[in-house]
């Protein structure tokens, strides 16, 4: 049994084998509607790394099935919210109030799961924001609370144990992402023809133009990788009590299959994936995931253009001053706990 369900964060009884069988199917429902996107684009870009012949229609008919999910997220997001904020458990202007933002916000997300030309990064943030929210709705039908409320009183205490975590997820993303850019440079290095990778850089390959672009898909990467994907799924599968290797599977699975445009090189988001979901499920917090991964997209969107003597230029000095600032925190946790034994 994990620490998450151990915690308390997971509030389905064990012998409920109807609401085991529930939150497991709204695992798979959050997956799919999360994941199909960034899966689906990284899976055709895969297969045209190695000439796939993809189907000419393949295109329309995920759009397709974009549009049938967004159907689905619209209703279902609808519903939860409507369960929820009952005149019992809120006032009669927060529930008009939740309920028409489920509503225009789930109206909003299947509009956007059509082709929109110039608005692009609205649509991402839509998409992302929406889904985020479903999942956090359906997380609390079941008593489930993705951030876990800390034990630690003394707030020196609190803001050394963030910046722990943070820590720890920021260099998960800098582990599984090295990887895969060091894989994808040898690769191209010894011209294996095996083994293609993408020709061109990431930020080209998804779209980053500016600052706009990384924006958008610095929100949406958030929302959906480290909500949806890590913290709800890994969270309902834990209340379905499914075995934790399970739970591993299938975030890994889908965080690789999403990275497919870096070709084989994205197995090394195996790492990625893998540390940032048993981070997750030891400590039941995600928001250290959420802070990490958008300044490891920002930087990286920002540097990753310039030459390497740019970026190390910009790279070292922040890495002294993020190094003086957790040190700095760490001292602050260390003068409470002397204070308190002294008391």
């Amino acid at each position: 049994m994990s620490n998450l369900v151990s915690s308390g964060t997971a509030a389905l009884p064990l012998s409920d084998a109807v609401a085991r069988r529930r939150a497991l199917l709204q695992a798979g429902g959050l997956l799919l509607i999360g994941a199909f996107d960034p899966v689906v684009n990284g899976v055709l870009r895969f297969g045209a790394l190695y000439g796939v012949p993809w189907p000419h229609d393949t295109v329309h008919y995920a759009i397709v099935v974009r549009i049938c999910l967004g159907i689905v997220l619209f209703f279902w997001l609808s519903w939860v919210v409507i369960a929820r904020t009952t005149l019992a458990m809120v006032s009669p202007g927060q529930r008009l109030l939740q309920r028409g933002a489920a509503v225009g916000l789930g109206a909003a997300y299947l509009y956007a799961t059509g082709p929109i030309e110039g608005f692009r990064n609205v649509q991402l943030i839509v998409l992302g924001c929406t889904t985020a929210w479903l999942a956090v709705e359906v997380c609390r039908s079941h008593g489930i609370v993705l951030e876990k409320a800390t034990t630690e009183k003394d707030v020196r205490y609190r803001r050394a144990e963030w910046w722990y975590l943070t820590t720890r997820a920021f260099g998960a993303c800098v582990a599984g992402g090295a990887t895969a850019y060091l894989s994808a440079q040898a690769l191209r290095v010894l011209d294996f023809e095996l083994a293609p990778v993408m020709e061109q850089d990431q930020n080209t390959v998804v779209g980053i133009e500016g600052p706009t672009d990384l924006l958008g898909t610095v929100v949406v990467s958030a929302a959906i990788e480290d909500i949806v994907i890590v913290a709800a799924v890994a969270s309902l599968m834990t209340a379905a009590r499914r075995p934790v290797w399970q739970i591993y599977t299938t975030i890994c699975v889908v965080e690789v299959l999403a990275h497919g445009y870096f070709g084989l090189p994205a197995l090394g988001m195996l790492i990625y994936a893998a540390l940032r979901v048993r981070l997750f499920l030891e400590n039941g917090r995600v928001l250290p995931l959420i802070a990490a991964h958008v300044a490891m997209d920002t930087a990286g969107g920002i540097i990753m253009p310039l030459p390497l003597p740019y970026r190390l230029a910009i790279m070292l000095p922040l890495a002294v001053m993020a190094a003086l600032l957790l040190g700095r925190v760490n001292q602050a946790a260390d003068e409470a706990h002397a204070e308190e034994a002294t008391a």
